[in-house]
């Protein structure tokens, strides 16, 4: 299923925006640099987004989370 259009305006916002109305927070997962990230999921199109970092100094920002293990 293709992401709905609440989750491709959330994607790659800055992190101090809150999550849309449908995305249910899942818990914590740890990405490929070590970071933590919070991972919620989609109840209208399923797909999972996280609220991370791209490393220790960046500032957090909403991604697409579906290939991270952990975040569905």
């Amino acid at each position: 299923m293709s992401l709905c259009d609440l989750c491709l305006a959330q994607i790659d916002r800055p992190g101090h925006f809150p999550p849309h109305a449908r995305l249910v927070k899942q818990g914590q997962v740890h990405t490929a640099t070590g970071q933590h990230a919070f991972a919620y999921r989609c109840e209208d199109c399923g797909h999972a987004i996280l609220l991370t970092a791209a490393h220790e100094d960046a500032p957090d920002r909403w991604v697409l989370g579906d290939e991270f293990p952990g975040a569905a």
